[in-house]
Protein backbone atom coordinates (compact mmCIF):
# COMPACT_ATOMS: atom_id res chain seq x y z
CA UNK A 1 0.00 0.00 0.00
CA UNK A 2 2.53 1.31 0.32
CA UNK A 3 2.92 4.55 -1.97
CA UNK A 4 5.33 10.22 -2.60
CA UNK A 5 8.46 11.99 -3.81
CA UNK A 6 9.25 16.54 -3.95
CA UNK A 7 10.94 18.49 -6.05
CA UNK A 8 16.89 28.19 -8.24
CA UNK A 9 21.71 30.67 -10.93
CA UNK A 10 21.91 33.63 -8.84
CA UNK A 11 22.22 35.51 -12.21
CA UNK A 12 21.52 39.52 -13.22
CA UNK A 13 17.95 40.58 -13.08
CA UNK A 14 18.46 40.84 -16.38
CA UNK A 15 19.67 37.48 -17.18
CA UNK A 16 17.35 36.03 -15.09
CA UNK A 17 14.38 37.36 -16.75
CA UNK A 18 15.87 36.75 -20.14
CA UNK A 19 16.57 33.39 -19.54
CA UNK A 20 12.60 32.87 -17.89
CA UNK A 21 11.07 34.47 -21.53
CA UNK A 22 13.66 32.23 -23.47
CA UNK A 23 12.33 29.07 -22.25
CA UNK A 24 9.09 29.97 -21.47
CA UNK A 25 6.69 27.38 -23.32
CA UNK A 26 4.30 28.82 -25.89
CA UNK A 27 1.24 27.71 -24.57
CA UNK A 28 2.36 29.29 -21.04
CA UNK A 29 -0.07 31.50 -19.11
CA UNK A 30 0.05 34.32 -16.55
CA UNK A 31 2.34 33.07 -14.19
CA UNK A 32 0.35 32.06 -10.77
CA UNK A 33 -2.86 31.61 -12.93
CA UNK A 34 -2.95 27.92 -12.21
CA UNK A 35 -2.14 27.78 -8.49
CA UNK A 36 -4.99 30.39 -8.05
CA UNK A 37 -7.17 27.93 -10.25
CA UNK A 38 -6.13 24.93 -8.18
CA UNK A 39 -6.33 26.56 -4.85
CA UNK A 40 -9.87 27.29 -5.25
CA UNK A 41 -10.63 23.90 -6.53
CA UNK A 42 -8.79 22.65 -3.41
CA UNK A 43 -11.06 24.82 -1.65
CA UNK A 44 -14.29 23.40 -3.33
CA UNK A 45 -12.88 19.61 -2.92
CA UNK A 46 -13.07 20.40 0.98
CA UNK A 47 -16.47 22.06 0.94
CA UNK A 48 -18.01 19.25 -1.16
CA UNK A 49 -16.50 16.50 1.31
CA UNK A 50 -16.72 17.90 4.39
CA UNK A 51 -15.30 14.64 6.08
CA UNK A 52 -11.61 15.45 4.80
CA UNK A 53 -9.79 16.20 7.82
CA UNK A 54 -6.94 18.00 6.32
CA UNK A 55 -5.33 18.34 2.83
CA UNK A 56 -1.95 20.35 1.50
CA UNK A 57 -1.32 21.28 -2.29
CA UNK A 58 1.97 22.69 -3.71
CA UNK A 59 1.59 23.45 -7.07
CA UNK A 60 5.08 24.58 -9.87
CA UNK A 61 4.03 26.75 -12.53
CA UNK A 62 6.78 26.97 -15.36
CA UNK A 63 9.66 26.23 -12.64
CA UNK A 64 8.23 28.55 -9.82
CA UNK A 65 6.57 27.21 -6.74
CA UNK A 66 2.79 29.49 -6.86
CA UNK A 67 1.02 27.83 -4.02
CA UNK A 68 2.42 25.76 -0.85
CA UNK A 69 -0.82 25.50 1.30
CA UNK A 70 -2.89 23.81 3.84
CA UNK A 71 -6.21 23.15 4.29
CA UNK A 72 -8.65 22.01 7.11
CA UNK A 73 -7.62 20.31 10.35
CA UNK A 74 -4.84 17.83 11.61
CA UNK A 75 -6.96 16.15 13.74
CA UNK A 76 -10.70 15.58 13.03
CA UNK A 77 -12.58 17.51 16.37
CA UNK A 78 -9.27 19.55 17.02
CA UNK A 79 -8.43 22.99 16.21
CA UNK A 80 -4.93 23.33 14.88
CA UNK A 81 -4.79 23.50 10.98
CA UNK A 82 -3.06 22.11 8.45
CA UNK A 83 -0.25 25.03 7.39
CA UNK A 84 2.68 25.01 4.30
CA UNK A 85 4.58 23.17 7.12
CA UNK A 86 2.19 20.08 8.06
CA UNK A 87 4.23 17.06 7.68
CA UNK A 88 2.25 14.25 5.50
CA UNK A 89 3.19 10.61 5.00
CA UNK A 90 3.49 10.59 1.42
CA UNK A 91 4.50 6.55 0.95
CA UNK A 92 5.35 5.73 -2.51
CA UNK A 93 6.31 8.76 -3.71
CA UNK A 94 9.54 8.10 -1.41
CA UNK A 95 10.10 5.82 -4.57
CA UNK A 96 11.61 8.78 -7.16
CA UNK A 97 14.15 9.45 -3.96
CA UNK A 98 15.41 6.00 -4.38
CA UNK A 99 15.52 6.20 -8.14
CA UNK A 100 17.16 9.72 -7.75
CA UNK A 101 19.67 8.58 -5.68
CA UNK A 102 20.83 5.23 -7.93
CA UNK A 103 21.29 7.86 -10.20
CA UNK A 104 23.55 10.09 -8.36
CA UNK A 105 25.45 7.01 -7.70
CA UNK A 106 25.49 6.04 -11.57
CA UNK A 107 26.78 9.28 -12.30
CA UNK A 108 29.63 8.76 -9.86
CA UNK A 109 30.14 5.36 -11.07
CA UNK A 110 29.28 3.86 -7.79
CA UNK A 111 26.78 1.96 -9.38
CA UNK A 112 25.55 0.52 -13.02
CA UNK A 113 21.27 0.47 -13.45
CA UNK A 114 22.48 -3.35 -15.70
CA UNK A 115 24.81 -4.54 -13.29
CA UNK A 116 23.69 -7.58 -11.44
CA UNK A 117 22.07 -7.00 -7.81
CA UNK A 118 24.48 -9.54 -6.47
CA UNK A 119 27.54 -7.05 -7.32
CA UNK A 120 26.67 -5.12 -4.85
CA UNK A 121 24.51 -7.49 -2.71
CA UNK A 122 25.97 -10.89 -2.78
CA UNK A 123 23.68 -12.64 -0.41
CA UNK A 124 20.76 -11.15 -2.70
CA UNK A 125 18.41 -14.31 -3.69
CA UNK A 126 15.39 -14.43 -5.29
CA UNK A 127 13.27 -17.62 -4.89
CA UNK A 128 14.36 -18.53 -8.96
CA UNK A 129 18.15 -18.72 -9.32
CA UNK A 130 18.28 -17.74 -13.20
CA UNK A 131 15.90 -14.59 -11.83
CA UNK A 132 18.50 -14.04 -9.20
CA UNK A 133 20.95 -14.01 -11.70
CA UNK A 134 19.75 -11.50 -14.32
CA UNK A 135 17.89 -9.42 -11.79
CA UNK A 136 19.87 -5.85 -12.14
CA UNK A 137 19.21 -2.70 -10.30
CA UNK A 138 17.59 -1.17 -12.72
CA UNK A 139 14.98 -4.28 -12.29
CA UNK A 140 14.51 -3.62 -8.75
CA UNK A 141 12.63 -0.27 -9.67
CA UNK A 142 10.11 -0.73 -12.16
CA UNK A 143 7.78 -3.71 -10.96
CA UNK A 144 8.89 -6.45 -13.31
CA UNK A 145 10.44 -9.28 -11.22
CA UNK A 146 7.64 -11.79 -11.66
CA UNK A 147 6.73 -11.31 -7.66
CA UNK A 148 2.63 -10.86 -7.59
CA UNK A 149 1.46 -7.70 -6.09
CA UNK A 150 2.87 -6.71 -3.09
CA UNK A 151 4.48 -9.88 -2.17
CA UNK A 152 6.15 -9.81 1.25
CA UNK A 153 4.70 -6.81 2.17
CA UNK A 154 3.70 -8.20 5.47
CA UNK A 155 7.53 -7.93 6.47
CA UNK A 156 6.99 -3.96 5.98
CA UNK A 157 3.19 -3.35 6.88
CA UNK A 158 1.76 -2.81 9.81
CA UNK A 159 4.35 -2.69 12.00
CA UNK A 160 6.11 -5.48 12.07
CA UNK A 161 9.74 -5.95 13.30
CA UNK A 162 11.22 -7.15 9.99
CA UNK A 163 14.66 -5.75 9.73
CA UNK A 164 16.12 -4.99 6.19
CA UNK A 165 17.99 -7.41 6.82
CA UNK A 166 14.98 -9.95 7.06
CA UNK A 167 13.39 -8.38 4.29
CA UNK A 168 16.36 -9.04 1.85
CA UNK A 169 16.89 -12.60 3.15
CA UNK A 170 12.97 -13.59 2.76
CA UNK A 171 13.44 -12.45 -1.38
CA UNK A 172 14.60 -15.74 -1.78
CA UNK A 173 11.11 -17.50 -0.38
CA UNK A 174 8.69 -15.66 -2.47
CA UNK A 175 7.31 -17.32 -4.89
CA UNK A 176 7.78 -16.11 -8.61
CA UNK A 177 3.78 -15.71 -9.90
CA UNK A 178 4.61 -14.33 -13.19
CA UNK A 179 7.32 -13.47 -15.89
CA UNK A 180 10.60 -12.11 -15.14
CA UNK A 181 10.87 -8.95 -17.14
CA UNK A 182 7.34 -9.94 -19.02
CA UNK A 183 4.88 -8.58 -17.07
CA UNK A 184 3.78 -5.66 -14.64
CA UNK A 185 3.13 -6.85 -10.85
CA UNK A 186 3.93 -3.36 -8.17
CA UNK A 187 5.83 -3.92 -5.05
CA UNK A 188 7.66 -2.83 -2.47
CA UNK A 189 10.52 -5.10 -1.12
CA UNK A 190 13.14 -4.78 -4.01
CA UNK A 191 12.73 -0.87 -3.32
CA UNK A 192 14.00 -2.06 0.11
CA UNK A 193 16.88 -4.18 -1.52
CA UNK A 194 17.24 -0.62 -3.68
CA UNK A 195 18.08 1.07 -0.64
CA UNK A 196 20.56 -1.71 0.84
CA UNK A 197 22.48 -1.51 -2.23
CA UNK A 198 22.84 2.84 -1.67
CA UNK A 199 23.90 1.23 1.85
CA UNK A 200 26.13 -1.67 0.36
CA UNK A 201 28.17 1.41 -2.07
CA UNK A 202 28.17 3.96 0.44
CA UNK A 203 28.62 2.70 3.85
CA UNK A 204 25.57 4.21 4.87
CA UNK A 205 22.15 3.60 5.27
CA UNK A 206 19.47 4.64 2.82
CA UNK A 207 18.31 7.39 5.28
CA UNK A 208 21.22 8.79 5.57
CA UNK A 209 21.96 9.36 1.92
CA UNK A 210 18.78 10.77 1.11
CA UNK A 211 19.17 13.49 4.05
CA UNK A 212 22.85 14.33 3.49
CA UNK A 213 22.52 13.78 -0.70
CA UNK A 214 18.80 15.37 -1.33
CA UNK A 215 16.84 17.15 1.80
CA UNK A 216 20.06 19.20 2.81
CA UNK A 217 20.98 20.67 -0.60
CA UNK A 218 17.23 21.21 -1.41
CA UNK A 219 16.85 22.90 2.23
CA UNK A 220 14.13 20.60 2.98
CA UNK A 221 14.51 21.50 6.46
CA UNK A 222 10.77 20.23 7.08
CA UNK A 223 11.31 16.68 5.50
CA UNK A 224 12.27 13.59 6.81
CA UNK A 225 13.39 9.96 5.63
CA UNK A 226 11.60 7.82 8.29
CA UNK A 227 8.81 8.74 10.31
CA UNK A 228 10.71 8.04 13.49
CA UNK A 229 12.52 11.06 12.66
CA UNK A 230 9.74 13.29 12.69
CA UNK A 231 10.39 14.35 16.59
CA UNK A 232 8.25 16.96 17.56
CA UNK A 233 7.23 18.71 14.04
CA UNK A 234 3.90 19.41 13.00
CA UNK A 235 2.50 16.33 11.37
CA UNK A 236 -0.94 15.52 10.36
CA UNK A 237 -2.99 12.36 11.87
CA UNK A 238 -3.83 10.27 9.91
CA UNK A 239 -7.97 8.53 9.42
CA UNK A 240 -9.58 6.72 7.55
CA UNK A 241 -13.47 4.91 7.76
CA UNK A 242 -13.41 1.81 10.19
CA UNK A 243 -16.51 0.32 8.76
CA UNK A 244 -19.04 -1.06 9.42
CA UNK A 245 -19.23 -3.29 7.64
CA UNK A 246 -15.31 -2.91 6.13
CA UNK A 247 -12.94 -0.53 6.50
CA UNK A 248 -13.28 2.34 3.91
CA UNK A 249 -17.48 2.69 5.22
CA UNK A 250 -19.15 3.93 7.78
CA UNK A 251 -17.68 6.93 9.81
CA UNK A 252 -14.82 9.24 9.27
CA UNK A 253 -12.15 7.53 12.61
CA UNK A 254 -8.75 8.97 13.46
CA UNK A 255 -6.03 6.05 13.43
CA UNK A 256 -3.01 5.64 15.47
CA UNK A 257 -0.12 7.07 13.88
CA UNK A 258 2.40 4.47 12.99
CA UNK A 259 5.94 5.89 13.81
CA UNK A 260 7.82 2.66 12.25
CA UNK A 261 7.68 1.83 8.60
CA UNK A 262 11.74 2.21 8.89
CA UNK A 263 12.61 -0.73 7.85
CA UNK A 264 11.00 0.04 4.17
CA UNK A 265 12.27 3.48 4.34
CA UNK A 266 13.60 3.20 0.91
CA UNK A 267 9.74 1.87 -0.20
CA UNK A 268 7.81 4.49 1.64
CA UNK A 269 9.19 6.13 4.95
CA UNK A 270 9.09 9.92 3.63
CA UNK A 271 7.42 12.46 5.68
CA UNK A 272 7.30 15.91 3.71
CA UNK A 273 5.19 19.38 4.30
CA UNK A 274 3.50 21.30 1.28
CA UNK A 275 6.14 23.87 1.09
CA UNK A 276 9.24 21.65 0.73
CA UNK A 277 7.50 19.19 -1.42
CA UNK A 278 7.49 22.06 -4.26
CA UNK A 279 12.03 22.01 -3.78
CA UNK A 280 11.37 18.30 -5.31
CA UNK A 281 8.80 18.96 -7.43
CA UNK A 282 11.66 21.94 -9.09
CA UNK A 283 14.28 19.95 -9.58
CA UNK A 284 12.67 17.18 -10.86
CA UNK A 285 11.19 19.36 -13.68
CA UNK A 286 14.68 21.11 -14.26
CA UNK A 287 16.12 17.75 -14.53
CA UNK A 288 18.41 17.52 -11.81
CA UNK A 289 19.28 20.94 -11.11
CA UNK A 290 17.24 23.82 -9.25
CA UNK A 291 15.99 27.29 -10.38
CA UNK A 292 19.17 28.59 -7.81
CA UNK A 293 21.20 26.52 -9.44
CA UNK A 294 21.49 23.70 -7.31
CA UNK A 295 22.52 20.42 -9.50
CA UNK A 296 21.58 16.83 -8.31
CA UNK A 297 22.06 15.00 -11.00
CA UNK A 298 22.40 15.33 -15.04
CA UNK A 299 19.41 15.65 -17.64
CA UNK A 300 21.04 12.71 -18.70
CA UNK A 301 19.64 10.94 -15.68
CA UNK A 302 16.87 13.00 -15.30
CA UNK A 303 15.81 11.52 -18.51
CA UNK A 304 16.76 7.61 -17.47
CA UNK A 305 14.49 7.97 -14.53
CA UNK A 306 11.64 9.12 -16.48
CA UNK A 307 11.80 6.88 -19.82
CA UNK A 308 8.64 3.67 -19.68
CA UNK A 309 10.21 0.48 -18.40
CA UNK A 310 7.23 -1.82 -18.29
CA UNK A 311 4.49 -1.05 -19.50
CA UNK A 312 1.40 -1.55 -16.73
CA UNK A 313 -1.94 -0.39 -18.16
CA UNK A 314 -3.31 -0.08 -21.96
CA UNK A 315 -7.12 1.06 -22.66
CA UNK A 316 -8.92 2.47 -25.75
CA UNK A 317 -7.98 6.07 -24.01
CA UNK A 318 -10.56 8.85 -22.38
CA UNK A 319 -14.40 8.46 -22.64
CA UNK A 320 -16.97 10.92 -21.54
CA UNK A 321 -17.02 9.70 -18.03
CA UNK A 322 -12.72 9.89 -18.14
CA UNK A 323 -11.60 12.13 -20.26
CA UNK A 324 -7.85 11.42 -18.80
CA UNK A 325 -8.13 7.61 -19.22
CA UNK A 326 -4.47 7.08 -20.80
CA UNK A 327 -4.43 4.68 -23.57
CA UNK A 328 -0.97 3.62 -22.80
CA UNK A 329 0.63 3.45 -19.00
CA UNK A 330 4.14 2.54 -18.23
CA UNK A 331 6.10 2.30 -14.99
CA UNK A 332 10.01 4.22 -15.53
CA UNK A 333 12.13 4.17 -12.16
CA UNK A 334 10.18 5.85 -9.14
CA UNK A 335 7.70 7.56 -11.74
CA UNK A 336 4.82 6.19 -13.86
CA UNK A 337 4.22 8.09 -17.36
CA UNK A 338 1.59 8.27 -19.14
CA UNK A 339 -0.41 11.26 -21.63
CA UNK A 340 -3.23 13.42 -19.66
CA UNK A 341 -5.24 15.40 -22.15
CA UNK A 342 -2.46 15.12 -24.66
CA UNK A 343 0.48 15.73 -22.63
CA UNK A 344 3.08 13.51 -21.28
CA UNK A 345 2.33 13.35 -17.16
CA UNK A 346 4.90 11.84 -15.09
CA UNK A 347 3.54 10.85 -12.05
CA UNK A 348 3.12 8.34 -8.56
CA UNK A 349 0.80 7.92 -5.90
CA UNK A 350 1.55 6.97 -2.59
CA UNK A 351 -0.25 4.95 0.17
CA UNK A 352 -0.21 4.50 4.31
CA UNK A 353 -2.71 4.13 6.90
CA UNK A 354 -4.77 7.38 7.02
CA UNK A 355 -2.42 9.18 4.07
CA UNK A 356 -3.41 8.83 0.62
CA UNK A 357 -0.63 11.41 -1.58
CA UNK A 358 -0.04 12.37 -5.09
CA UNK A 359 2.51 13.99 -7.59
CA UNK A 360 1.92 14.82 -10.58
CA UNK A 361 4.30 16.59 -13.25
CA UNK A 362 3.68 17.88 -16.80
CA UNK A 363 7.22 18.74 -18.41
CA UNK A 364 6.42 20.14 -21.29
CA UNK A 365 5.36 23.08 -19.17
CA UNK A 366 7.94 22.52 -16.59
CA UNK A 367 4.76 22.23 -14.19
CA UNK A 368 3.46 19.95 -11.35
CA UNK A 369 1.04 19.28 -8.73
CA UNK A 370 1.83 17.75 -4.90
CA UNK A 371 -1.71 16.51 -3.41
CA UNK A 372 -1.21 15.57 0.54
CA UNK A 373 -4.37 13.98 2.58
CA UNK A 374 -4.73 12.50 5.80
CA UNK A 375 -7.68 10.32 5.27
CA UNK A 376 -8.42 7.25 2.84
CA UNK A 377 -10.93 9.40 1.04
CA UNK A 378 -11.08 8.27 -2.39
CA UNK A 379 -13.01 11.43 -3.69
CA UNK A 380 -11.09 14.18 -2.28
CA UNK A 381 -8.13 12.20 -3.69
CA UNK A 382 -9.55 11.38 -6.92
CA UNK A 383 -10.75 15.28 -7.42
CA UNK A 384 -7.54 16.50 -7.28
CA UNK A 385 -5.53 14.48 -8.44
CA UNK A 386 -6.98 14.79 -11.96
CA UNK A 387 -8.69 18.16 -11.42
CA UNK A 388 -5.51 19.42 -10.52
CA UNK A 389 -3.27 18.44 -13.38
CA UNK A 390 -6.28 20.24 -15.66
CA UNK A 391 -5.88 23.23 -13.98
CA UNK A 392 -2.26 23.48 -14.84
CA UNK A 393 -3.74 22.97 -18.73
CA UNK A 394 -5.76 25.72 -18.15
CA UNK A 395 -8.99 23.82 -18.31
CA UNK A 396 -12.16 23.10 -15.65
CA UNK A 397 -14.48 21.32 -18.63
CA UNK A 398 -14.91 18.38 -16.76
CA UNK A 399 -16.78 18.20 -12.93
CA UNK A 400 -14.16 16.02 -11.28
CA UNK A 401 -16.27 16.11 -7.70
CA UNK A 402 -19.50 14.87 -9.41
CA UNK A 403 -17.77 12.17 -11.17
CA UNK A 404 -15.71 11.33 -8.28
CA UNK A 405 -19.08 11.33 -5.78
CA UNK A 406 -20.79 8.95 -8.48
CA UNK A 407 -17.79 6.48 -8.84
CA UNK A 408 -17.31 6.33 -5.11
CA UNK A 409 -21.09 5.55 -4.97
CA UNK A 410 -20.98 2.73 -7.38
CA UNK A 411 -17.84 1.66 -5.34
CA UNK A 412 -19.61 1.50 -1.97
CA UNK A 413 -22.82 -0.75 -3.50
CA UNK A 414 -19.90 -2.92 -4.73
CA UNK A 415 -18.47 -3.37 -1.33
CA UNK A 416 -21.06 -3.68 0.71
CA UNK A 417 -22.45 -6.76 -1.77
CA UNK A 418 -19.02 -8.16 -1.73
CA UNK A 419 -18.56 -7.66 1.86
CA UNK A 420 -21.91 -9.65 2.68
CA UNK A 421 -20.83 -12.18 0.87
CA UNK A 422 -17.39 -13.01 2.30
CA UNK A 423 -18.60 -13.23 5.43
CA UNK A 424 -21.56 -15.85 4.51
CA UNK A 425 -20.06 -19.11 4.66
CA UNK A 426 -20.06 -20.93 1.89
CA UNK A 427 -20.22 -24.62 3.64
CA UNK A 428 -23.03 -23.51 5.88
CA UNK A 429 -21.11 -22.36 8.95
CA UNK A 430 -20.17 -26.39 9.70
CA UNK A 431 -18.39 -26.80 13.16
CA UNK A 432 -14.56 -27.14 12.75
CA UNK A 433 -13.70 -30.91 12.41
CA UNK A 434 -11.45 -30.68 15.31
CA UNK A 435 -11.12 -29.59 18.94
CA UNK A 436 -10.08 -26.02 19.51
CA UNK A 437 -7.15 -27.69 20.93
CA UNK A 438 -5.90 -29.48 17.55
CA UNK A 439 -5.59 -26.18 15.89
CA UNK A 440 -3.01 -24.72 18.59
CA UNK A 441 0.40 -24.63 17.90
CA UNK A 442 3.36 -22.50 15.77
CA UNK A 443 3.09 -22.52 12.59
CA UNK A 444 5.87 -21.00 9.97
CA UNK A 445 5.95 -19.62 6.77
CA UNK A 446 9.45 -19.34 5.26
CA UNK A 447 9.89 -15.37 4.59
CA UNK A 448 7.54 -13.64 6.99
CA UNK A 449 8.23 -16.24 10.16
CA UNK A 450 6.20 -17.88 12.67
CA UNK A 451 2.44 -17.48 13.39
CA UNK A 452 1.56 -18.91 16.98
CA UNK A 453 -2.21 -20.19 17.36
CA UNK A 454 -3.00 -20.66 21.36
CA UNK A 455 -6.05 -21.59 23.45
CA UNK A 456 -6.94 -19.45 26.16
CA UNK A 457 -9.96 -20.71 28.56
CA UNK A 458 -10.96 -24.57 29.46
CA UNK A 459 -13.86 -26.98 28.37
CA UNK A 460 -16.63 -24.78 26.95
CA UNK A 461 -15.24 -21.58 27.51
CA UNK A 462 -12.41 -22.53 25.19
CA UNK A 463 -11.21 -20.24 22.48
CA UNK A 464 -8.83 -19.62 19.99
CA UNK A 465 -6.34 -16.97 19.78
CA UNK A 466 -3.72 -15.73 16.42
CA UNK A 467 -0.69 -13.88 16.94
CA UNK A 468 1.37 -12.47 14.32
CA UNK A 469 5.04 -13.30 16.18
CA UNK A 470 6.67 -10.28 14.37
CA UNK A 471 3.61 -7.96 13.70
CA UNK A 472 2.41 -6.99 17.36
CA UNK A 473 -0.72 -5.19 15.74
CA UNK A 474 -1.93 -8.73 14.20
CA UNK A 475 -3.12 -10.67 17.60
CA UNK A 476 -6.28 -11.33 19.03
CA UNK A 477 -9.18 -13.92 19.01
CA UNK A 478 -9.39 -16.76 16.13
CA UNK A 479 -13.23 -17.25 15.69
CA UNK A 480 -14.89 -20.50 14.22
CA UNK A 481 -16.56 -19.76 10.71
CA UNK A 482 -16.79 -22.56 8.59
CA UNK A 483 -15.46 -25.65 8.97
CA UNK A 484 -11.75 -26.00 8.88
CA UNK A 485 -11.73 -22.24 8.48
CA UNK A 486 -11.44 -19.80 10.99
CA UNK A 487 -11.36 -16.00 11.34
CA UNK A 488 -9.12 -13.45 12.72
CA UNK A 489 -10.47 -10.73 14.73
CA UNK A 490 -7.59 -8.76 15.45
CA UNK A 491 -7.38 -6.71 18.87
CA UNK A 492 -6.40 -3.60 17.05
CA UNK A 493 -9.52 -2.89 14.79
CA UNK A 494 -7.73 -0.95 12.52
CA UNK A 495 -6.04 -3.95 11.24
CA UNK A 496 -7.45 -6.16 8.30
CA UNK A 497 -8.90 -9.56 9.70
CA UNK A 498 -8.17 -12.46 7.51
CA UNK A 499 -9.73 -15.54 6.98
CA UNK A 500 -7.36 -19.00 7.96
CA UNK A 501 -8.27 -22.09 6.31
CA UNK A 502 -6.38 -24.85 8.19
CA UNK A 503 -5.38 -28.21 6.14
CA UNK A 504 -6.31 -31.04 7.71
CA UNK A 505 -4.63 -35.34 7.13
CA UNK A 506 -5.08 -37.93 8.44
CA UNK A 507 -6.78 -36.15 11.59
CA UNK A 508 -4.34 -33.56 12.09
CA UNK A 509 -3.76 -30.15 11.05
CA UNK A 510 -0.26 -29.91 8.89
CA UNK A 511 -0.72 -26.63 7.89
CA UNK A 512 -2.96 -23.22 7.02
CA UNK A 513 -3.10 -20.70 4.16
CA UNK A 514 -5.02 -17.34 4.31
CA UNK A 515 -6.69 -14.55 2.63
CA UNK A 516 -7.76 -10.92 3.71
CA UNK A 517 -11.68 -10.67 4.62
CA UNK A 518 -12.84 -7.39 3.19
CA UNK A 519 -13.30 -6.67 -0.85
CA UNK A 520 -11.09 -3.46 -0.35
CA UNK A 521 -8.24 -4.64 2.11
CA UNK A 522 -4.99 -3.09 1.02
CA UNK A 523 -2.54 -5.39 -1.27
CA UNK A 524 -0.17 -4.59 1.59
CA UNK A 525 -1.81 -7.33 3.38
CA UNK A 526 -0.39 -10.35 1.30
CA UNK A 527 -1.87 -13.09 3.86
CA UNK A 528 -2.21 -15.41 0.23
CA UNK A 529 1.20 -15.46 -0.12
CA UNK A 530 1.41 -17.36 3.83
CA UNK A 531 2.20 -20.70 3.05
CA UNK A 532 2.18 -21.80 6.71
CA UNK A 533 3.32 -25.20 7.83
CA UNK A 534 2.87 -26.51 11.52
CA UNK A 535 5.94 -26.94 13.38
Amino acid sequence: MIATTRRAALLSAFATVGAAALARPAFAREQGKAGAAIDQFAQEVMAAFPDEPGLGVCVVEDGEITLAKGYGVKRLGAPDKVTDSTLFGVASNTKAFTAAALAMLVEEGRVKWDEPVTTYLPNFQMSDPIVTKLMTVRDLLCHRSGLTLGAGDLMIWPNPTHTRADIVAGLKYLPIGGQFRGGYAYDNVLYVAAGEVIAAVTGAPWEIFIQKRILDPLKMTDSVPLPSLIGNRSRAEPHARMGPPVRGLGPQTVLPFDGSFDSAGAAGGLNTSPRDIGKWMQVQLGLGTTPGGVKLWTEASGREMWKPQTITAWSDGPTADNPVRASLQAYALGWFVNDHRGEKIVWHTGGLAGFISYTGLLPGRKSGVMVMTNAEENTVFRSLRYGGPDRLQGRSDFDWIASSRKVQAENDAKTIKEAAEAVTPKGGGVAPTLPLTAYAGTYRDPWYGTVTVSVAGKGKKARLKIAFDKTPALKGALETFDGDTFKTRFDDRSQEDAFVAFSVKDGKVAGATMRAVSPLADFSYDYQDLKLVRL
